[in-house]
């Protein structure tokens, strides 16, 4: 056992389930060619986006009613358009803060690939005020020039 880095994430905001569960496949396939990095749930993806906290006691996380589809107009803010539909979530987890920052760059990478063509409107990620530790990920300084 060692102390490695936990938190990372990637929200992925698409048309659809079927174009959200692709665009979640492929950047979990990219991601899992690298070294020291999980994606810690089933099949590396997580059904919709998560949060830190929840109003029961026992639950660590809930869902994140900003990036809930079926929570639009109902939720006191969101960060959705009308034309999102589906929203999945990758948590990656690594030995290093590089390790988890580089799986989050070809995840990203992954989903642009595939594009609006294939349903994606856009990568976000959950900020948590430091609730998940001392790392954060800027999704565009992780792409770079491509951003």
């Amino acid at each position: 056992m060692t102390k490695a880095v936990g938190g990372g994430n990637l929200l992925l905001l698409c048309t659809g389930t079927d174009s959200a569960l692709a665009v979640a496949e492929a950047a979990v396939l990219a991601m899992k060619k690298l070294p020291n990095v999980i994606m810690p749930f089933p099949g590396g993806v997580v059904r919709s986006g998560s949060k830190v906290g929840s109003k029961y006691a026992s639950l660590g996380a809930s869902t994140n009613d900003a990036f809930c589809p079926s929570l639009v107009g109902l939720a006191p803010k969101t960060e959705l358009t009308a034309e999102t539909k589906c929203v999945m979530e990758i948590v990656i987890d690594g030995l290093t803060e590089r390790d988890v920052g580089e799986a989050m760059r070809v995840g990203m990478e992954a989903g642009i690939a595939i594009g609006a063509a294939g349903g994606l409107l856009r990568i976000s990620a959950g900020n948590y005020g430091g609730k998940l530790g001392p790392f954060h990920f800027h999704l565009q300084k992780l792409l770079g020039a491509r951003a």
